[in-house]
């Protein structure tokens, strides 16, 4: 294993004569099944701040050397599975730390990390799976408020007359949980909520739906989680809302799949699009997001989504922490992490948020940029004056 892990991450004779020990990293991700592009791109984050962080010598522990080693496991979106594995890297391979977790699969693998004292990185907090009573997990994303916050304050300086909405999400265990962040979320920022219309995870003739939708008479169509969750059906919907005669604003606080808007949705459809997606090249994305995507790109040969650099984020800070440890105790890892700051890649100094929420600070704000779909193409600008004191206690 000792060896794998130097293949693995490219180091050199020298710098893995530095280091007498590893330390195993789980990584449990939907790698196939519906989910497959999300838990793919939590991989490539992780793997990412690995490779940066055994360059740097690996990590430092109470005196005694070590380099990361992942052991990935593919959870195919199924929870029993996810158990499965997940019982597998705790008990057999005696993982302290895993990444991964999609909203269905959480549940399943905490109920194996939280009592073995076993830290947790899932893909976004919901009021189930964060809480002081889970003291070992952290989210890499922002809660589902998050995800809207940047967009409504879009919406509400571009096209301030737009108020009623209507959102959209596939029948998944998630879905009761953006329903009630979007009865909550849509009155603060002065839009009024129609309720959600799901639809089967394998649907594509999005007929019905946009007909129903159609009949609440919305200016704003919300797709909820419907980007990772469904892959790039979600453009597809679009397309198809636009032909159904929707002209109005359609909001997406969780991306499609790179290229499949351009590819499925004609052009002449491409507009009134507000998405947390963004545009690389952008004046306003930072520089170390850039050259993390241009890895990725460069590594792995694919186009990420914003998964991947939120996964970086977040075990990019965990590990520079880990290097000041002097200490295995997990337990101190948790209570210490949580107070931790660091230089993130989204520029801004990343801390964990979401007492007011949940009762504990165990998620991250990352990108503060939203773009708008006009004409085709993609136009990006960062939020001012971000309201955080919605998710920061006092």
């Amino acid at each position: 294993m000792a060896i794998a892990a130097a293949l693995l991450f490219g180091l050199s004779g020298t710098g893995w004569a530095q280091a007498s020990k590893t330390l195993d990293i789980g990584v449990v991700i939907p790698l196939t099944g519906p989910a497959a592009n999300v838990g793919t791109n939590q991989r490539y984050g992780a793997l990412l701040a690995m490779e940066d962080q055994n360059a740097r010598g690996g990590v430092t522990i109470g005196g005694q050397k070590y380099l990361l080693n992942a052991i990935v496991r593919d959870t195919k979106f199924d929870p029993a599975v996810t158990k499965t594995v997940t019982e597998e890297l705790v008990f057999d391979k005696k993982v302290r730390v895993i990444f991964g977790a999609t909203p269905m699969e959480t549940s399943s693998m905490q109920q194996v990390t939280e009592p073995n004292r076993v830290i947790l990185f899932m893909m976004a907090p919901t009021p189930i799976h964060i809480g002081p009573d889970k003291p070992y997990s952290f989210a890499v994303s922002g809660d589902f408020g998050k995800q809207y916050t940047t967009g409504a304050l879009y919406i509400r300086k571009h096209y301030p007359q737009a108020k009623k909405v209507v959102s959209v999400h596939p029948d998944v265990s998630d879905a009761p949980f953006w329903a009630e962040t979007e009865k909550k979320i849509m009155p603060q920022f002065g839009f009024d909520w129609l309720g959600l219309e799901k639809f089967p995870v394998s649907m594509t003739d999005f007929s019905t739906v946009a007909a129903k939708i159609l009949e609440k008479k919305p200016d704003i169509v919300d797709t909820a989680g419907c980007g990772p969750t469904v892959s790039a059906i979600a453009a597809v919907f679009v397309k198809q809302l636009r032909q159904a005669g929707f002209d109005g604003i359609v909001w997406m606080p969780m991306s499609a799949p790179p290229g499949s808007m351009e590819e499925a949705v004609p052009k002449q459809y491409l507009n009134k699009v507000v998405t947390n997606d963004f545009k690389v090249s952008s004046s306003v994305v930072t520089k170390e997001y850039k050259d993390l995507h241009s890895r990725c790109m460069s590594k792995f040969k694919v186009e990420p989504i914003d998964l991947m650099p939120q996964a970086y984020n977040a075990a990019k800070g965990f590990f520079e922490f880990l290097d000041t440890q002097k200490t295995m105790d997990t337990a101190a890892w948790a209570h210490e992490f949580e107070k931790y700051r660091w230089k993130g890649i989204f520029g801004h100094e990343e801390y964990w948020v979401g007492k007011p929420i949940f009762g504990i600070n165990r998620f991250l704000i990352n990108s503060l940029w939203v773009s708008e779909w006009t004409d085709g193409r993609l136009n990006t600008e960062k939020v001012e004056k971000f309201p955080y004191e919605l998710f920061v206690s006092k």
